[in-house]
């Protein structure tokens, strides 16, 4: 009941911000751009997550190929600076607080100076998103949120119940281009890849028989809990008696996987020397097949092209922007519950989705 009421009371502040922020910061006409090509092209991409860098990924590629001066810039969070600097060529990336204060925010506009097109692809802008793109001087500014004034690039109603990549690729079709590959680009650290190299060959696990498994998504919703964690790796060691399992952790779940580790020991591991998220990348790249109930890792499989298994709470709307954009993939998903939990599996489907996900040669894209 006192969840209930905090959310509901978050939805309502929420809301009220917002119209608010229209008030104050919307423009009341709709400015027609016409500068093409785009010398500069800006993306907004504070909300840190990885997913969403990962499905994107494609974007900055084809923005060099057909335009080769163009220059882009990105505003992120310091934890993934270097992911768009040294892995994705953005030529500069500005980095800001998760949660800026609005004399930042307007400090960063002034930094960035004249730009061409301004991409913020969050579905909904809040009201420090709208006092920010008010106060940048862009000829364009692309989105998601068509209710906007703002907004002239206008992509939500275009883009609705697409994959989130499809959402990247109507972008580029508005920057008019038509011609480019929508494969992932996965930043593999050599250095993570060697040390997960030598772990797994210390350990005596080949790379043919190798299964990594992550259990923990962000939030309470997607972590899967210790039963439901056992049940899962039984049922996978039972179905593959010739594959080791490899789980992947942060600080946070370490003690949960130790635990998990000494009750199937000599098949089931895990990395102690894994630090950041290129660590879980390199095993990733190191599994014969993946079974996560992260999105994040899920669309780095996709893009390492592995055998996939990707566990999913009902979500009708959320899979179809995050399924996994992977032949090589198959899903799952919980039970409906008024409360989503990842760990409301039914046993017996489970059973059955590991029984295909585990055959050889078995690479079409199923749904249990």
């Amino acid at each position: 009941m006192l969840k209930k009421f905090i959310s509901n009371f978050q939805l309502f502040r929420d809301v009220a911000h917002r119209w608010l922020g229209i008030k104050l910061f919307d423009t009341n006409s709709v400015n027609t751009y016409h500068a093409f090509p785009p010398k500069k092209i800006v993306f907004v991409r504070s909300d840190a997550k990885w997913g969403d860098a990962i499905v994107s990924s494609f974007v900055f590629e084809a923005l060099r190929k057909t335009y080769p001066n163009i220059i882009i810039e990105l505003v992120t969070t310091p934890q993934m600076s270097v992911l768009f600097s040294e892995y994705y060529g953005v030529d500069r990336v500005h980095e800001i607080a998760k949660r800026p204060k609005y004399k930042q925010l307007k400090q960063l506009a002034a930094n960035l100076g004249e730009v061409d097109v301004l991409v913020h692809m969050s579905p909904t802008l809040k009201m420090k998103d709208l006092f920010f793109l008010r106060h940048v001087d862009a000829g364009a500014i692309a989105g998601l949120d068509d209710e906007l004034n703002l907004i002239n690039i206008k992509l939500g109603q275009t883009s609705k119940a697409k994959h989130f990549s499809e959402k990247f690729a109507l972008l580029l079709n508005a920057l008019s281009i038509d011609d480019f590959s929508r494969d992932y680009i996965v930043p593999v650290n050599q250095q993570s890849l060697a040390s997960v190299t030598a772990f797994l060959s210390q350990a005596g696990i080949a790379r043919e028989g190798l299964i990594v498994v992550n259990l923990y998504g962000s939030g309470n919703a997607r972590k899967m809990n210790f039963n439901a964690s056992q049940s899962l790796l039984s049922d996978i060691l039972h179905r593959a008696p010739n594959s080791k399992v490899v789980l992947l952790h942060t600080e946070e779940t370490k003690s949960d996987v130790k635990r998990l580790t000494d009750n199937f020991s000599g098949r089931v591991f895990f990395y102690p020397e894994s630090k950041t998220i290129y660590d879980a990348i390199a095993l990733v790249h190191a599994a014969k097949r993946v079974v996560t109930v992260d999105t994040a890792i899920v669309h780095i499989a996709s893009g390492l092209k592995k055998r996939t298994l990707a566990i999913y709470n009902p979500d009708e709307l959320n899979f179809l922007e995050w399924h996994p954009n992977n032949p090589k993939a198959m899903t799952l998903f919980a039970k409906s519950a008024e409360m989503p939990d990842i760990s409301n599996l039914d046993r017996q489907k489970q059973k059955e989705s590991l029984d295909i996900f585990l055959r050889e040669n078995e690479y079409q894209e199923v749904a249990v």
